[in-house]
């Protein structure tokens, strides 16, 4: 497992993983800047500070971009401060940087690479694949019906191609991978009670994880459209953070239940490199993205699962 986490982080590196076919630095006097919501815009040295007093509207810089043949992703780099930027009404709105890809029919699809509030920096530095039917790149930088302001430096994009050898290595990884899961769960099964419900479990979190983004996203929209007080209400998580506690506090009830043979201290051990495993995985995951707050939330998770199996025992 441990050999598969290394493997992927580094693949997952820009500079290992693409080669660079051209960049582009955004600039205030360029022709493709379309500026929305008539903002406050300053420049600065290396960069610009977009301004807004109210939050009545949107507001923001567009840069459009023609698309460079052979690309395959785009990566945007920049520093981001943020100073007293107000939350929203809504999740989305906030301080945000992102690409926008258009195809032939006008579809757009939007890919945050920053998104913040409060008084903050940040340095960003995001690779987003390109669709395959794209024909145009937006880059944008904006404020969403938010007051505040948010200074943009060192500001570019570069058009990215995949080195020849990266194929093979990912079909590599994904062997590595495969015998990784493979392995815990066949040293989690031997000597286990109720063997079917921790097979159970342990596949609905596999498939959960190695859902492609797309899938994940309209699942999340159905599910949250059917919940009667939605997510974000209880204390702005988002259903995604309630998923990611829920299964592994099953996984971690499932396991420790299965296997009282084993110290509940060693358990959680392994239910953590899990979490960590299963995040880094979602790098080889189209559209997917690995986070620190999954993976503590994750490990959390199955800390309350493994307590919760021990209590149960203990009765």
């Amino acid at each position: 497992m441990l050999l598969a986490i290394v493997a992927t982080l580094g693949l997952s590196l820009p500079g290992v993983r693409y080669a660079s076919l051209a960049e582009v630095v955004p600039s205030l006097a360029d022709e493709i800047l379309r500026r929305v919501g008539n903002p406050a815009v300053d420049v600065l040295p290396g960069g610009f500070l977009l301004s807004a007093v109210d939050d009545r509207q949107h507001r923001g810089l567009i840069w459009t971009l023609p698309l460079v043949p052979g690309a395959l992703a785009v990566r945007v780099q920049g520093e981001v401060v943020l100073d007293a930027v107000s939350e929203g009404v809504k999740r989305w709105e906030r301080a945000h940087v992102a690409v926008r890809q258009i195809d032939a029919q006008k579809k757009a699809v939007e890919r945050s690479v920053f998104a913040g509030s409060g008084s903050l920096a940040q340095h960003v530095d995001a690779v987003v694949l390109l669709q395959p039917d794209v024909v145009q790149v937006q880059l944008m930088a904006r404020l969403l019906k938010v007051s505040g302001a948010m200074t943009v430096s060192d500001f570019r994009l570069d058009w990215l191609v995949e080195r020849p050898w990266v194929p093979v290595a990912m079909l590599v990884l994904w062997v590595l991978w495969l015998l990784a899961f493979g392995d815990l769960m066949v040293r989690w099964l031997l000597g286990a009670r109720y063997r079917p419900a921790l097979i159970l479990v342990f596949v609905l979190v596999m498939a959960a994880i190695l859902m492609p983004g797309s899938w994940r996203d309209a699942l999340e929209t159905w599910v949250t459209g059917l919940l009667p007080v939605q997510p974000d209400a209880l204390g702005g998580l988002g259903l995604s953070s309630f998923v990611h506690l829920g299964m592994f506090l099953l996984l971690g009830l499932a396991l420790a239940l299965a296997r009282p043979d084993v110290s509940p201290g060693w358990l959680l051990v392994d239910l953590v490199l899990l979490a960590a495993g299963t995040e880094v995985v979602q790098l080889l995951v189209l559209e997917r993205q690995a986070g620190w707050a999954d993976f503590a939330v994750d490990s959390l998770g199955a800390a309350l699962g493994v307590l919760l199996a021990f209590l149960v025992e203990r009765k």
